[in-house]
């Protein structure tokens, strides 16, 4: 719920071995088991494993005078998705680690299909997400100390539905180890988070671009 818009620059990496490890910049680090499980075409309809990726948190300059500071956490997640349809991707996962004492538990659940433009894809994604009372109260609480501290009033979530999500993506292949790459994701804060003193907007867009060389 940040009123705040953030601009930054930062490599990308995306490899995956036959295995079923790899080691991404918007995924993380992780192990789909698919590959070492199955055979045959089930391998390219399932995915499944546990990833782990670095979250960062919400600076003393980012936070309301009075409330405290988010640290960065280290989020575990395990994860399943299923090719149902050639055009239709069912995603899900559940993490932990988030939250001010690294008790947030989340449930997200997602589906992806794509459009075809031409010799592109135009991908559009749809998820929602679940989290328990810690990462609400760690992300978006206001203790009685700080509510005294800050003057907003003390906020106590209970567990809730999140938020909800539309991403679009599209890959443009301009060689044949170039590429670049765009998405743009909305998201929503429903619920408890976005009745908390914290959100100062419930509606959170971002953009991505990226140019990538494959080896």
């Amino acid at each position: 719920g940040s009123a705040r818009t953030r601009h930054v620059l930062l490599p990308a990496l995306d490899y995956e071995s036959p295995s079923g490890l790899f080691a991404a910049t918007d995924s993380g680090l992780g192990w789909n088991l698919a590959p070492q499980l199955l055979e045959g075409d089930a391998v390219k309809k399932w995915q499944f494993g546990a990833r782990v990726w670095p979250q960062s948190g919400r600076s003393r300059r980012e936070s309301p005078p009075g409330v405290e500071a988010l640290g960065p956490r280290l989020i575990a997640e395990l994860f399943a998705n299923a090719q149902v349809m050639p055009e239709l991707l069912l995603q899900s996962g559940l993490s932990w680690g988030s939250g001010r004492h690294h008790n947030g538990d989340q449930l997200e659940l997602g589906a992806t299909s794509g459009i075809p433009l031409g010799d592109e894809l135009l991908g559009i994604s749809l998820a929602a997400t679940y989290a328990n009372a810690a990462h609400l109260r760690g992300s978006f609480g206001v203790g009685t100390k700080e509510s005294e501290a800050s003057g907003l009033h003390a906020f106590r979530p209970h567990s809730s539905w999140q938020d909800w999500s539309v991403a679009l993506s599209a890959e443009h292949k301009f060689g044949k180890h170039w590429s670049v790459n765009g998405q743009w994701l909305h998201t929503r804060l429903i619920g408890q988070a976005a009745r908390s003193p914290l959100t100062f907007s419930r509606d959170q867009p971002s953009f991505i671009a990226s140019v990538w060389h494959q080896f």
